[in-house]
Order: C-alpha cells, then sequence, then structure tokens
C-alpha cells in the first residue's frame, strides 16, 4: 500500500484504497461508494477522459463557469509532463459517473507567491451537501507540496467551504483587465 494510500485510511475511518490502484480510494457516504482517483503527470490520460472531465466542469461550475478553452488549458498544464508544469487532477466517482473534480495547477513561484492554485473545483449539483467538496478540498491539500491559493469571487456564498476546510484570507487581490 503506498503513503498516500496510507493516509487516505487514516483520513476517514471507512476509507479503503482500491488494490488494483493504488492513486484511487474509496468511501461510504449513506451506502454509496465513492472513489477518488488522482491523476498526475505521471499518468497517461487519454483524450476521452480528458473531454469527461472537461465536460464535467463545465456542466457543474455554475458562478465560476469559464471558457471550454481555460478549463481544458488548466487540466492539460496540471497534466503537463514539461519541468515547469503540473499539478494534479483528483476525480470523485460513484460507479462511473464523475461527481466531483479538484484541479490544481503547480505555479513554480516558492517563496513569494503559492505554489498551488486551485484552478477548479465542482460537484455534482444532484450529489451536493454530501461532503464531497470537502473531501476534495482535503485530498487536495494532502497531495499538494506548498501552500494552496484560491481565488474567489467577492460575495459568494461559497466561500464558507474554504474557511472550514483550513485556508485563510489572506490578501485582497485586484486585478486590471485589458
Amino acid at each position: 500500500m503506498c503513503f498516500l494510500s496510507f493516509l487516505g485510511c487514516l483520513w476517514l475511518n471507512n476509507a479503503k484504497p482500491i488494490p488494483s490502484c493504488p492513486w484511487i480510494w474509496s468511501f461510504t457516504f449513506f451506502n454509496i461508494m465513492i472513489e477518488y482517483q488522482l491523476l498526475n503527470t505521471t499518468d497517461f490520460v487519454t483524450t476521452l477522459e480528458k473531454e469527461a472531465i472537461i465536460n464535467f466542469l463545465m456542466t457543474n461550475l455554475d458562478d465560476y463557469l469559464d471558457s471550454r478553452e481555460n478549463v481544458s488549458r488548466a487540466i492539460e498544464y496540471a497534466l503537463s509532463k514539461f519541468p515547469h508544469q503540473g499539478g494534479f487532477v483528483i476525480i470523485a466517482s460513484i460507479e462511473t459517473e464523475i461527481v466531483g473534480v479538484s484541479v490544481v495547477n503547480r505555479t513554480n513561484f516558492e517563496g513569494y507567491f503559492a505554489e498551488n492554485i486551485l484552478a477548479f473545483l465542482a460537484t455534482a449539483e444532484k450529489e451536493r451537501r454530501k461532503g464531497i467538496a470537502t473531501e476534495l478540498l482535503n485530498r487536495s491539500k494532502l497531495y499538494a507540496k506548498g501552500n494552496i491559493l484560491v481565488r474567489l469571487t467577492a460575495g459568494k456564498t461559497t466561500h464558507d467551504i474554504f474557511g472550514r476546510a483550513g485556508f485563510l484570507p489572506d490578501a485582497q487581490e485586484f486585478l486590471f483587465k485589458r
């Protein structure tokens, strides 16, 4: 059993790693098996798998919806094998259906900026308020090396989940748009 799977087992008392793939964890919530799969630069992810992730995010990002091109670029960056790119994608699924996704990009700005940025976090509307997003955040914190920055739109109600997950408000941000 790999180290991260072991931590996943400690994390949730009912979590169990999938023996065939050490990067997949599962746990039962209301008698429904939710599996969490980690994808990173060492994994071969097919175009169809990437499209499924993109389609899920495009459907479930709600107020944080971005262009399809930007969602695709964040996923490509997270899974890139280039030395100054990278990150990871965590997928929550029930059976074969994706019910949650976290996309974290590595920034390579150690020391004066967060080492990682949470590019996207979404759960399926019918699976919300079941702890999936919180679990995706917790697994993202576990796997990320260094700090994680989250950019939020002011006034949105989704801010509470980040505070509960241990994220602290750090600075106000101003953006110059062209």
